[in-house]
């Protein structure tokens, strides 16, 4: 849990709020109500737990925020409605307008699809997170709107901003065909011989998230941890449009053949170095 409060409060650090949430895995409402106060609270989002804002939301009396939870079997049409109105009435003492969605697995089909359409094209202060834990439920055009945070997976490890910043700047000196660049990280590769398998698995996890927004062109689908630390939001379009589909699919599969033969204790350097040379090749 505190692992998902800790990627909320990054993105409001820096800015990279964005307006829909699927949290999969947890259907903790608390959960969801200490991440709405951190985002209304008025001492610079810390949720302190005095101010105005914070005592509202103690006292479950806050105007800019609503909590849907199931009408019995389902979350009903109703109450759909009642979150449209809601919705696009502007926030009364806050820069934000928050809407949690419980259990949001047991929303009926129609009503998935009348909230679509918020989804689609949220009003500027709007913040949506939806909680379950049964994701594949959902209909995929919700899953394609949502910036989905795993609560069982993504975040039982934190990743290491370092490690994260260097895979970051080694994609950079891919998509610039840099041989400077890319032989420095190769060096430090081999300087970080306990580590390498983490660093090429923050490596892929980028070219991951480059080939999921060249086919979505949806950065609200990228890694949260990726998201949280790196701009993404300007840097995906110019990646996506400098490193072909088909390098950055083989460079996926060669990363990972890579990492095989490292555990199985093969030539450190020279597995290296053919990384290396694919990463500068030029395209025929």
């Amino acid at each position: 849990m505190t692992k998902i409060i800790d990627f909320f409060n990054e993105a409001l650090k820096k800015s990279h709020l964005s307006h829909s949430y699927l949290i999969s895995g947890t259907e903790n409402i608390e959960l969801a109500k200490i991440i709405a106060k951190n985002i209304l609270c008025r001492q610079e989002h810390t949720g302190c737990g005095s101010c105005s804002s914070c005592l509202k939301l103690a006292s479950d009396n806050h105007p800019d925020l609503m909590i849907v939870i199931p009408d019995g079997a389902s979350i009903k049409n109703a109450q759909v409605e009642a979150f449209q109105e809601f919705i696009y009435i502007r926030p009364f003492e806050s820069m934000h307008k928050i809407v949690i969605f419980n259990e949001v697995h047991l929303m009926t089909e129609r009503a998935q699809n009348r909230i679509l359409k918020v989804l689609e094209e949220p009003p500027e202060y709007a913040v949506f997170i939806l909680m379950t834990e049964h994701a594949e439920s959902l209909l995929e055009t919700v899953l394609s709107r949502c910036q989905i945070v795993n609560a069982e997976a993504s975040y039982t490890k934190a990743v290491d901003p370092i490690f994260l910043s260097k895979a970051f700047e080694l994609v950079q000196g891919i998509e610039k065909l840099d041989a400077g660049r890319v032989l420095e990280y190769g060096a430090y590769m081999k300087q970080e011989k306990a580590n390498i398998t983490t660093f090429l698995a923050q490596v892929t996890a980028i070219l991951r998230d480059i080939l999921i927004f060249r086919e979505t062109h949806n950065y609200q689908l990228i890694s949260p941890e990726n998201f949280s630390i790196l701009n993404y939001k300007e840097q995906l379009g110019k990646l996506a449009m400098n490193i072909s589909r088909k390098k950055n699919i083989e460079l996926i599969f060669l990363i990972e053949e890579i990492d095989q033969k490292i555990k199985s204790n093969m030539n450190f350097d020279l597995t290296v170095d053919k990384l290396l040379f694919k990463c500068i090749e030029r395209e025929a």
